[in-house]
């Protein structure tokens, strides 16, 4: 992402988030051991996090 606006940013902040939470669930702190459902769990907490967020930041504060 190229120069992000203030959403995208809290955004990402927000992904990182649920994903070092979803870290610290699984307990595994060395990712070469995690298994691949693990690592798609991963992805997909993150994706899912980044664009709740930005749905209701721009549901707030319309880019319009």
């Amino acid at each position: 992402m190229i120069d992000p606006n203030k959403h995208e940013s809290n955004a990402l902040a927000a992904a990182g988030m649920s994903a070092g939470a979803y870290v610290e669930q699984v307990g595994k702190t060395d990712l070469a051991n995690w298994t691949e459902q693990e690592w798609a769990t991963l992805i997909d907490v993150a994706v899912t996090a980044f664009q709740d967020f930005l749905r209701q930041a721009y549901a707030d504060d319309p880019p319009f």
